[in-house]
């Protein structure tokens, strides 16, 4: 049996490419340096629509306004389904706000912040 520590850190490992992959295009800025810092201050709900806030580029394409960000969460939304951790079964970072927002308890909320900021932790040591 895998400690929590492991679950973490292997998640971790498996999004740092594509996290990485949105961090390494510019305007991007240190996304996941903030991200944590966006939770405490703001909550995860309010992170969360920040990360999926979208915006129309100049072909009149609707894209990600934050895509490093977007990328934080979709990562975030894989960890906290995995079936220890079992949180929420949120397919997306869209999905992961509506189930937070709407069907899970103040308790379940607070547990999902702490995960997230344990999670992140792990995730902004795997990507440079």
């Amino acid at each position: 049996m895998k400690t929590l520590a492991q679950i973490r850190a292997a998640n971790a490992l498996q999004s740092a490419p594509t996290v990485q992959l949105e961090l390494d295009r510019s305007g991007q800025g240190d996304a996941l340096s903030g991200f944590p810092m966006l939770i405490l201050i703001d909550g995860l709900l309010a992170a969360l629509a920040f990360s999926v806030e979208r915006k129309r580029n100049d072909h009149g394409q609707i894209v990600p306004k934050h895509a490093a960000h977007l990328a934080i969460a979709v990562a975030l939304a894989t960890h906290l389904r995995h079936e220890r951790i079992a949180i929420c079964s949120a397919t997306d970072a869209n999905d992961l706000l509506s189930r937070l927002a709407r069907d899970q308890t103040a308790s379940q909320l607070r547990r999902a912040t702490a995960e997230a900021i344990a999670f992140l932790g792990y995730l902004k040591r795997f990507v440079a």
